[in-house]
């Protein structure tokens, strides 16, 4: 049955080769797909193969891996997601392809929004055979018409996952071929070395989408051989012990916006066990421990944290602080280099890099919060490298220049930018970026160029649906939070009737994400906004209010 199984999944990385091949994208080739997941099942069901999808068995295959539940997302979302998508798997059981309203149809309706490169894939069928295969297609012409391939999963098959996935880092020895002379040709084995990295966190996947991005990004590729998303849940023992058995190396992750940092040893840890458990299984060696979002990432801070949680020093190799400003400034150099020097000290290599310092090698990254923590020799980027990462080097963006972000027209915030282009306001630079579906990298390039972002929306425009579940902005406000960082970024909401604390607090509340990644919203009725324009036209601002005055104020304070 094992063998049954690969050539399955021999067959869909052939699919996904030949989809390679076919394609005009030249980023698509060298990189491989971005590919979705889709299912009306719960994530839970589908695990199995998103595991299998996203291990090193389709390495150079895959570049970004999604699950998308269709139940869950609007039609517009899902045709904007699956644009983003080069290769997608439809994932059902055999109970839905045997209800009246079958699968079937949901095939012939993601082909119709454009996606071409799809394949069907069936679970906890009780006998996957060919013939099975075959009646199935001849019962569902749509699956032959609007899909390159139909693939059946047994119960059994999909139980065998982790397995599989053992086999493919021992996979079976090739026999000798022999040439058209009756000689055997030498057949050089390729030797494959690397890690295959688990992220184990509390947190949302999305916390952590940019460590994920940067660890299968090409400076890695000769340290990692995969990367995995590993939940650790409440009472999830087994879970997190099978996670563990897939990876040789772990990455424990903590954002701060989630509140304090409470690794272990304080009230409330959140890894007491997970860390103890995690280190016994990879090995300390094979163990750090990330922080993410902090203000503060200095080596005080640093000795603060491992004297009141020493457990950190004890089973972990490192400890890595990341900050905003790491993530941010230009392109997120900083946090690419910190965490690029453990993986190049950790596995030797050393061309462009000073020699470890012994001393400090000998006790790991972290030493004992007793003994005086001794800092390695200077890290300096080798340039060549980076520039892989980076791109090249450009200057930085003038401390100026502003970049108004909205899918409203630029008449519709005119106001604001003359309010920020005014003498008040020192005269500043404003960039202004109409967001498209159509042209997802353009909003990178405006960014860059900014040193601070307003994400504009009117409500004349649309429910205020900024971030979270079916929502306007929330990739947008990710790739602006992520570049600008959080400090930098704020949200201006206007035509409102009501623009008090209330509804703000109420925003909040229903689209937490809000919190995370930008400083701060503010709302301008349509009084208020008329407000401000007199002042632009240089009438008597006496007369402006207070609430107002206030707003342009905390404007006015982010941009210094």
């Amino acid at each position: 049955m094992e063998d049954t199984m690969r050539q399955k999944l021999d067959k869909i990385r052939e699919i996904m080769d030949k989809a390679k091949e076919t394609t005009k994208d030249k980023k698509l080739m060298s990189a491989g797909h971005s590919v979705g997941i889709l299912s009306t099942l719960e994530g839970k069901d589908i695990d199995w193969l998103r595991r299998i999808i996203g291990s090193e068995y389709f390495q150079g295959r895959v570049n970004t891996l999604h699950v998308v539940n269709l139940t869950q997302i609007k039609a517009k979302t899902l045709e904007k997601n699956l644009a983003e998508f080069t290769f997608c798997l439809y994932v059902s059981n055999e109970r839905e392809w045997t209800q009246e309203a079958s699968a079937s149809k949901k095939v012939k309706s993601l082909s119709a929004q454009g996606k071409k490169n799809l394949v069907v894939v069936i679970q906890d069928v009780n006998f996957p055979s060919n013939e099975n295969k075959t009646r199935t297609l001849e019962k569902h012409p749509d699956v032959r018409k609007y899909s390159l391939d139909l693939f059946l999963f047994s119960r059994m098959e999909m139980e065998m996952e982790m397995d599989i996935q053992r086999s493919f880092s021992n996979p079976p020895q090739l026999k000798p071929e022999t040439d058209t002379r009756g000689s055997q040709a030498v057949i050089s084995p390729q030797v494959v070395t690397g890690h295959k990295v688990g992220i184990f966190s509390r947190s949302a996947e999305r916390d952590f989408s940019w460590l994920m991005t940067l660890l299968m990004s090409e400076p890695f590729r000769d340290h990692i051989l995969s990367v995995r998303p590993c939940y650790i849940s409440n009472n999830g023992y087994q879970k997190l012990n099978e996670d563990l058995s897939l990876c040789t190396f772990g990455i424990l992750y903590h954002t701060k916006t989630k509140g304090r940092v409470n690794i272990t040893d304080v009230t409330d840890g959140l890894y007491d066990l997970e860390i103890q458990q995690m280190s016994m299984r990879l090995g300390k060696k094979n163990l750090i421990v990330m922080i993410d979002d902090l203000e503060n990432t200095s080596d005080e801070e640093m000795s603060r944290i491992l004297h009141t949680q020493p457990k950190i020093s004890a089973y972990a190799n490192d400890l890595l602080l990341i900050s905003y400003q790491d993530k941010a400034d230009n392109m997120g150099r900083s946090a690419q280099s910190k965490i690029l020097h453990h993986f190049l000290r950790s596995s030797g290599y050393s061309a462009g890099y000073p020699p470890v310092n012994p001393a400090y090698e000998d006790r790991g990254a972290i030493g004992h919060p007793s003994v005086e923590r001794r800092s390695p020799p200077p890290y300096r980027d080798p340039p060549a490298l980076l520039a892989s990462v980076m791109g090249p080097s450009r200057p930085p963006p003038s401390r100026a220049t502003i970049g108004i972000f909205s899918r409203s027209e630029e008449g519709d915030y005119a106001w604001l930018r003359r309010l920020l282009t005014s003498e008040d306001f020192g005269s500043r630079n404003v960039l202004c970026h109409k967001i498209s579906d159509y042209d997802k990298e353009a909003i990178r390039e405006t960014a860059y160029k900014s040193k601070f972002g307003i994400l504009y929306h009117s409500v004349r425009n649309g429910k205020i649906r900024l971030t979270d579940a079916g929502s306007m902005y929330h990739e947008e406000l990710e790739k602006l939070s992520f570049k600008l960082g959080k400090k930098r970024l704020m949200v201006v909401i206007d035509d409102l009737d009501d623009s008090r604390d209330k509804l703000k607090q109420k925003l909040m509340e229903k689209q937490p994400s809000l919190s995370k990644l930008v400083v701060e919203i503010f709302l301008f009725t349509a009084t208020e906004k008329k407000e401000v324009e007199q002042q632009n036209q240089g009438k008597d601002g006496s007369k402006m209010r207070k609430s107002t005055r206030e707003k342009l104020n905390g404007i006015k304070k982010i941009l210094t």
